[in-house]
């Protein structure tokens, strides 16, 4: 293996994710200030660069870059260090960055910390080395996705920090595999108003709830023709999830709202996910009867890269030289940043990082530091092939 990994170790690894796990980044509300700071210092006590651009306050990115030995192609590192609220369940502090049996326990350590953490000693590594490629790597630590992005992500993109990129890696939980793309997120509110009246005369009122729930009834039995064999979750998704309606138990409801997440597959748009749901909504509509159908969040696009691209390959190359494992490759079936950068920076990404999706969002949230580690030389590895 090559000898600028020898540097990686698991002190040095663990020591810096469990830093920045004790730095509670909730966001909400969104001061992540302070984890930004542990982070740029990490960067300049290996002796790179670190800039915190901040749009909206309290959001601190950190934004670094490595030049190697000539100009060449530009790869992305990009990783967020926000985190959810912990909420209960915990068998240790969820804010303590304990280390136990192998495992480092705290929120974010799997989404994502661990991952951005691998990224800093990734970087000092090539640095300690000589920057043994061609070329420039940028680092974006972005302290908003949990949110939206647009604190963070997209304002890399606006900023046009790493613009012209070749290719970008966003250390999102893969458990070592690559994926080389993510579903979609539509959600959308339709209004139902029907008529009210007394519930002892239902037959003058015209009911929104009833009316509601055959649309809903409906919209569960769609089928969906879009399909991508390598994702994790094939297929799209419709769920209702929430609903509001009446205002007293002895009148007909005139009116009902009810709240749709719409997971999307490549090859469809916001307009094919209306009409789709409009043709059902005036399906199940009758007299007195009238809806409202509106897009309340775009969120993120559908994105897949072909697994065949050279650079693709020969980042699964570098995981099966450090892990002894060719990885799996697939689509993940949350959203990621990696698709802000795919359709609104025009640069092709994937994701892969050391943490395990399942355990995001979760009480007794952990990460293996083996797995930690061996992201870190595959990022390093990495970009050495990939910038030669």
């Amino acid at each position: 293996m090559a000898d600028f990994l020898e540097s990686i170790n698991p002190d040095d690894t663990g020591g810096v994710l469990r830093r920045m796990i004790r730095s509670k980044s909730l966001n909400p509300p969104g001061d992540v200030r302070e984890c930004g700071g542990i982070i740029a210092e990490e960067l300049r006590t290996r002796g790179l660069p670190a800039e915190i651009v901040e749009e909206k306050p309290g959001v601190a990115n950190v934004v670094s870059h490595l030049d190697g030995k000539e100009q060449g192609q530009t790869l992305i590192w990009n990783g967020h260090f926000d985190v959810v609220t912990p909420g209960e369940d915990w068998q240790t502090d969820p804010f303590g960055g304990e280390y136990k049996e192998g495992f480092i326990y705290g929120r974010g350590a799997s989404d994502m910390k661990s991952g951005v953490a691998a990224m800093i000693i990734a970087l000092g590594a090539l640095r300690k080395s000589g920057s043994p490629f061609k070329g420039r790597i940028v680092f974006q630590a972005v302290g908003d996705e949990e949110t939206g992005s647009d604190a963070g992500t997209r304002l890399m993109i606006r900023r046009e920090i790493g613009a012209g990129a070749e290719f970008a890696i966003v250390s999102e939980p893969t458990n070592l595999n690559v994926a080389i793309g993510n579903r979609g997120l539509r959600w959308l509110e339709v209004s139902v108003k029907g008529r009210a009246s007394h519930a002892g005369r239902p037959h003058v009122g015209a009911n929104a709830i009833n009316a509601a729930a055959r649309m809903i009834h409906e919209l569960e039995r769609l089928t969906f023709r879009a399909h991508h064999p390598l994702f994790e979750i094939p297929h799209p998704s419709l769920s209702v999830t929430m609903i509001q309606a009446g205002s007293k138990v002895n009148i007909i409801p005139e009116r009902c709202t009810f709240s749709i997440d719409r997971r999307m597959m490549p090859g469809e748009s916001s307009e094919s996910i209306f009409r789709e749901i409009e043709e059902v909504l005036q399906k199940c509509s009758s007299d007195g009867i009238s809806t409202e159908l509106r897009m309340t969040h775009e969120g993120w696009d559908p994105y897949a890269v072909d697994p065949s691209l050279p650079w693709v390959k020969k980042l699964c190359a570098a995981v099966e030289e450090v892990t002894g494992q060719f990885p799996q490759i697939k689509g993940k079936a949350g959203c990621t940043d990696a698709s802000h950068l795919y359709h609104h920076a025009k640069i092709p990404s994937v994701c892969f990082g050391p943490g395990l999706e399942d355990l995001a969002h979760k009480a007794n949230e952990r990460v293996a530091l083996e797995k930690v580690v061996q992201a870190a030389k595959v990022y390093a590895l990495s970009a050495v092939r990939l910038l030669s």
